[in-house]
Protein backbone atom coordinates (compact mmCIF):
# COMPACT_ATOMS: atom_id res chain seq x y z
CA UNK A 1 0.00 0.00 0.00
CA UNK A 2 1.32 3.11 -1.01
CA UNK A 3 1.50 6.31 0.98
CA UNK A 4 -0.01 9.82 0.15
CA UNK A 5 2.99 11.25 -1.32
CA UNK A 6 4.04 8.00 -3.44
CA UNK A 7 0.50 8.06 -5.28
CA UNK A 8 1.17 12.18 -5.60
CA UNK A 9 4.11 11.63 -6.97
CA UNK A 10 3.12 9.40 -9.80
CA UNK A 11 -0.13 11.49 -10.53
CA UNK A 12 2.18 14.49 -10.80
CA UNK A 13 4.17 12.42 -13.43
CA UNK A 14 1.50 11.40 -15.38
CA UNK A 15 0.21 15.27 -15.66
CA UNK A 16 3.49 16.45 -16.48
CA UNK A 17 4.31 13.90 -19.23
CA UNK A 18 0.90 14.99 -20.50
CA UNK A 19 1.83 18.49 -20.12
CA UNK A 20 4.88 17.61 -22.45
CA UNK A 21 3.21 15.73 -24.70
CA UNK A 22 0.85 19.10 -25.25
CA UNK A 23 3.95 21.47 -25.51
CA UNK A 24 5.19 18.95 -28.42
CA UNK A 25 2.18 19.27 -30.56
CA UNK A 26 1.64 22.66 -30.13
CA UNK A 27 5.49 23.57 -30.71
CA UNK A 28 5.54 21.18 -33.76
CA UNK A 29 2.04 22.88 -35.37
CA UNK A 30 3.61 26.09 -34.48
CA UNK A 31 7.02 25.02 -36.89
CA UNK A 32 4.26 23.32 -39.53
CA UNK A 33 2.32 26.68 -39.58
CA UNK A 34 5.46 29.14 -40.14
CA UNK A 35 7.01 26.57 -42.52
CA UNK A 36 3.77 26.37 -44.49
CA UNK A 37 3.27 30.07 -44.74
CA UNK A 38 7.06 30.57 -46.07
CA UNK A 39 6.64 28.04 -48.66
CA UNK A 40 3.26 29.39 -49.79
CA UNK A 41 5.05 32.86 -50.06
CA UNK A 42 8.18 31.26 -51.62
CA UNK A 43 5.94 30.36 -54.94
CA UNK A 44 5.28 33.85 -55.79
CA UNK A 45 8.03 36.20 -57.62
CA UNK A 46 8.08 39.49 -56.28
CA UNK A 47 10.62 41.08 -58.74
CA UNK A 48 9.26 43.11 -61.70
CA UNK A 49 11.19 45.43 -63.68
CA UNK A 50 9.42 48.44 -64.85
CA UNK A 51 11.15 50.97 -67.07
CA UNK A 52 11.37 54.30 -66.57
CA UNK A 53 8.32 56.91 -66.88
CA UNK A 54 8.93 58.90 -70.44
CA UNK A 55 7.10 61.69 -71.81
CA UNK A 56 6.05 61.08 -75.24
CA UNK A 57 4.75 64.88 -76.95
CA UNK A 58 3.26 64.94 -73.05
CA UNK A 59 2.38 61.41 -72.26
CA UNK A 60 3.38 59.39 -70.34
CA UNK A 61 4.81 56.11 -71.22
CA UNK A 62 5.95 53.35 -69.72
CA UNK A 63 7.91 50.78 -71.83
CA UNK A 64 5.72 50.24 -75.49
CA UNK A 65 2.44 51.73 -73.40
CA UNK A 66 1.69 55.47 -74.04
CA UNK A 67 -1.26 57.14 -71.51
CA UNK A 68 -2.48 60.51 -72.00
CA UNK A 69 -4.43 60.43 -68.95
CA UNK A 70 -6.91 57.72 -69.52
CA UNK A 71 -6.84 54.25 -68.32
CA UNK A 72 -6.16 51.89 -71.15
Amino acid sequence: MDNLATEMLKELKQQSKRWFIGFLVVVSLWFATIGGFVWFISQYDFTTVVDEAKTNNGNACIGNDCYNGNIK
